[in-house]
């Protein structure tokens, strides 16, 4: 049976125990890359067992001797006898070990009394976390739309998840979460069903599954036992908030390797952080309290440890700012001098840095200034300032500075703007972008659909004459629909001239000619016009020939 004894001073060790495995940890975590997520984390949980297996085996060991048997020494054997005679005697008096330990022992019942009432209270708060968590799942849902529900069986198929997962919309979170484990179920705030576009939905949805993939509820469960157990150490906290962090960092890889692009994930990121109001009032097991959403994007758009901001980018920057107007950048600038290093920007205060610019002029010119080197790091910025800068031109400048990101590395986020954007004319210069730079793959059926379905219909138009520019045999089959079914005929007009151009000659003359069969179609003889241009003027010789028949028949 272990004794108050043998716990005090379990309890007393474990302050420099505990705090040799944290520096151990920090050594480590300096070494291992950022990228190697997998074994930050193992290190971490190894590192947060061990600090509760440490004090444990002190207070085992401790338990089995009688505590009388150890050598106390007083205070008073401590001092050394000095020689007798008269006057007044100076002792030299040094501490040592054992007189320390003489000191403590009086006050290791109230140690244990203090660690158990923390325990007391943290065990309570933890058990009131764990019903309000179970509350969740019961107060304020709803039922989501069957193509959320078929994302969730889709991706939870290709990270081999077995268990059934459920998905409900919450009236009470902010973010998306994940709770239970035997029955696990994902929680969607309605501003994630409603501000976001299915396939950031179905990015945020790959990061649920992956903490049931990883039964992190379970893990995020027994670390809130060790944080009970060990409030009293802050070493235990960090070392708790490094294996939370890097359990975030695990699952945003298992996401990275579904979503397929980092960049796009990263937006999505960012976008249902713009959605949030306030913080979550309390910790969810598996999706609340990892690292900060900043620093989870900084390591998905530049995992090797690189400046997002680097020493030249701050050196424009602030040439662009005396040319706007002699505003200042916003503090945390980076350093100036050689000796004074360099402070690593996070994307928001990249944003940051463009807003602060008053005049509109001078925050294109910074945008201009982002996109200057190209960099895939500045995705994510340049996005966020396309979809919500509040002047138009500034806008326009970062869909046309996301165009010439190297690699392509900036077609996501296009694609996103030509999808989402409110503005048409922004809507417009996208989608004239993902015609020069995107891949036939990346951007065939968003297109398709633009053309078919984007309330403008020079959208429509540019979406189509962006499929003529993709310049692929993979785009002729998207044409010949939409010169067949289009609505408009305008947008119908585009397409042919699309396909004439795209297809082999004499697929696009078969459907030259039934273009010319619809002209003559139309009531009340609206294609006429059109007809007789075709026929007088025509550079197709059957094009020409099939126009005067019409005209004749129809004469």
């Amino acid at each position: 049976m272990i004794t108050t004894h043998a716990l005090g001073w379990a309890l007393v060790d474990s302050l420099w125990q505990n705090a040799l495995a944290a520096a151990g940890l920090a050594a480590l975590l300096a070494i291992i890359p950022v990228r190697a997520a997998r074994t930050r984390y193992a290190v971490a949980i190894v590192t947060l067992a061990l600090m509760l297996a440490l004090p444990a085996a002190t207070a085992v060991r401790l338990s089995e001797m009688s505590p009388w048997t150890s050598d106390v020494v007083t205070a008073t054997s401590a001092v050394a006898p000095g020689p007798t005679g008269p006057g007044p005697q100076a002792v030299a008096t040094t501490p040592t070990p054992a007189a320390i330990r003489a000191a403590i022992e009086p006050i290791l019942p109230w140690v244990v009394l203090a660690w158990f009432g923390g325990v007391v209270a943290l065990s309570l708060r933890l058990a009131s976390g764990g019903l309000m968590t179970r509350q969740l799942g019961r107060v304020g849902t709803s039922s989501v739309p069957d193509a959320c529900v078929e994302a969730v069986a889709r991706l939870a198929a290709r990270l081999r998840i077995s268990r059934p997962v459920r998905v409900l919309g919450s009236a009470v979170v902010q973010v998306p979460a994940v709770i239970g484990w035997l029955r696990p179920m994902i929680l969607l705030p309605a501003s994630a069903l409603t501000g976001l576009t299915p396939l950031q939905l179905d990015a945020l949805l790959a990061h649920e599954l992956a903490h049931v993939r990883r039964y992190d509820y379970v893990a995020n469960l027994l670390q809130s036992v060790v944080e009970t157990l060990l409030f009293y150490h802050p070493a235990a906290w960090w070392v708790s908030q490094q294996v939370r962090e890097e359990r975030e960092h695990c699952c945003d890889d298992l996401a990275v390797a579904v979503c397929g692009d980092a960049h796009f994930y990263a937006t999505a990121l960012l976008s249902m952080e713009r959605l949030r109001v306030t913080p979550p009032a309390f910790a969810l097991a598996a999706a609340g309290r990892g690292g900060t959403l900043m620093g989870r994007i900084q390591r998905l758009v530049a995992p090797v440890q690189a400046e997002i901001f680097p020493r030249w980018m701050a050196g424009v920057v602030a040439v662009t700012l005396a040319l706007g107007g002699g505003a200042h950048l916003a503090s945390g600038t980076a350093a100036t001098g050689d000796r004074g290093g360099m402070r690593t920007a996070t994307l928001d205060s990249l944003i940051d840095r463009v807003e602060v610019f008053r005049n509109p002029a001078a925050r294109h010119e910074a945008v201009k200034t982002l996109g200057s080197r190209r960099d895939p790091r500045m995705v994510p910025p340049l996005l966020a300032i396309a979809l919500h800068d509040g002047d138009e031109e500034v806008q326009h400048e970062a869909v046309k500075e996301l165009g010439k990101v190297r690699g392509g590395a900036g077609v996501s986020a296009l694609l996103e703007i030509a999808r989402t954007h409110p503005n048409p004319d922004v809507r417009h210069k996208a989608v004239k972008m993902v015609g020069d730079v995107a891949t036939p793959e990346a951007a065939l059926g968003v297109l398709e659909r633009l053309a078919h379905r984007d309330p403008d219909v020079e959208v429509q138009q540019e979406a189509v004459k962006a499929l003529g520019h993709l310049g692929s045999p993979q785009a002729v089959a998207p044409l010949a629909r939409l010169a067949r079914a289009q609505p408009n005929a305008e947008v119908r007009e585009e397409a042919v001239e699309q396909y004439a151009r795209s297809a082999a000659p004499e697929s696009a003359l078969v459907l030259l000619v039934e273009a010319v069969e619809r002209l003559a179609d139309l009531p009340d003889g609206l294609g006429i016009p059109a007809l007789r241009e075709a026929a007088r003027s025509h550079p197709s010789r059957h094009v020409r020939t099939e126009a005067r028949r019409r005209l004749e028949d129809y004469r």
